[in-house]
């Protein structure tokens, strides 16, 4: 999609220099990436202790294989 945007110069001149990337579109995309990924891991993070996860692996393998079960019956 193309978009008109207001960016600080210095900030692109910054990133091409720590990066070596000179290609603005590149650089946005993976800037947009990056702050998604913080966003995403910072809200699992408030998620932390709000779920509860009572889980025991051998019941959760036997639901499973019991729904096998009643599928092919």
């Amino acid at each position: 999609m193309r978009t008109t945007l207001n960016i600080d110069d210095s900030l692109i001149q910054a990133i091409c220099k720590h990066t070596g990337s000179t290609n603005k579109t590149e650089i946005i995309n993976n800037a947009l990436s990056e702050y998604l990924g913080k966003i995403r891991r910072q809200n699992l993070m408030n998620a932390y202790g709000k779920i509860d996860l009572d889980l025991d692996v051998r019941e959760l393998r036997n639901r499973e294989l019991q729904e096998m079960k009643e599928l092919y019956e």
